[in-house]
C-alpha cells in the first residue's frame, strides 16, 4: 500500500475516532515516505487527542521545516485551496493549539500571525477567532476585538467574542448588536454559555452544532465577565432594556 493511502486511511480512523489505528497508519506512511507533512499532521493530532503534547508539538514544528521550503515563494496570501501551503497551514493551526493548551498564549499567537501572513482569511475565520482569545488573555482586548471582528466574517461564533469585547470596551450597544446576531446565526451556544454550567449537557450530545457548541464554550467561558452573561441572559429572556 501506498504511504499516501497509509496516510488517507490513517485520517479516516482518526476521524472515527480510533486512535491506536489511526497511529499505526500515520506511522507505515512515515516509514515508506518521512517527508509526508500531512501524516506527520495526523500523527501529531493523535497524540494531541491523548494529551501528549510535546511529542505533538514536536511532530508539527518537524512537518513545518519539511513543508517550508515548497511553498509558493512570491506568491503569499494563496490560501487554504492551494495544495503546497495547505499543509503549512494546517501545521501551524496545530501547533498554536499545542501552545494554547498549554496556556502559552504568546508563543501560541505566532503561528497564527503566520497563518494569517498566507491566508487572509485565517482559514475561514478560525486564525483570528484563535489570536483575538490570546490577545484578550494576555490583555489586549482591543487588539482581540479587532480579531473577532474580521473572524465573525467567516466563523458565526466569533459574534460572541466580538460581543464580549464590544462590551468590555464600553461599546454596549454594539454588544447587544453582537449578542443578537449571535444567538441568531448560533443560538446552541446561547444556553450554555449564559447558564453556564447548569445546562451544559443538555441538547443531544450526539448532534455535531451542539459538540461544537460544547467546544466553544469550554474553551472559552473563562473569558466572559458576569456581566457580559448577564446581557446574554437578559437577551435570550426579552429584558433588553434593563440590560442597555
Amino acid at each position: 500500500m501506498a504511504a499516501r493511502e497509509e496516510e488517507m486511511l490513517g485520517w479516516k480512523r482518526l476521524e472515527q475516532g480510533q486512535l491506536d489505528r489511526a497511529e499505526g497508519h500515520f506511522r507505515r506512511s512515515l516509514e515508506m515516505d518521512p517527508d509526508r507533512v500531512e501524516a506527520l499532521n495526523g500523527l501529531g493530532q493523535v497524540y494531541m487527542a491523548w494529551d501528549e503534547l510535546d511529542e505533538a508539538a514536536e511532530l508539527f514544528q518537524m512537518a513545518l521545516a519539511i513543508a517550508e521550503p515548497n511553498l509558493p515563494r512570491g506568491k503569499r496570501r494563496t490560501g487554504w485551496h492551494d495544495p503546497h501551503v495547505r499543509p503549512y497551514l494546517r501545521s501551524l493551526h496545530l501547533l498554536a493549539m499545542t501552545r494554547i493548551r498549554r496556556g502559552a498564549y504568546q508563543s501560541a499567537a505566532e503561528p497564527l500571525e503566520t497563518m494569517l501572513a498566507w491566508d487572509a482569511t485565517g482559514v475561514d475565520g478560525e486564525a483570528y477567532l484563535l489570536l483575538g482569545q490570546c490577545r484578550q488573555r494576555l490583555g489586549e482586548v482591543e487588539v482581540a476585538d479587532a480579531c473577532y471582528e474580521k473572524a465573525r466574517l467567516k466563523h458565526p461564533h466569533a459574534w460572541y467574542l466580538y460581543g464580549l469585547t464590544r462590551l468590555l470596551l464600553g461599546h454596549g450597544p454594539d454588544a447587544v448588536h453582537c449578542f443578537k446576531a449571535a444567538v441568531d446565526v448560533v443560538p446552541e451556544v446561547a444556553p450554555l454559555l449564559a447558564f453556564y454550567p447548569r445546562v451544559r449537557g443538555i441538547g443531544g450530545e450526539g448532534a455535531p452544532r451542539h459538540r461544537q457548541a460544547v467546544q466553544f464554550v469550554n474553551a472559552t467561558v473563562d473569558l466572559f465577565t458576569r456581566e457580559s452573561r448577564e446581557l446574554l441572559r437578559s437577551l435570550m429572556t426579552g429584558e433588553v432594556a434593563s440590560a442597555q
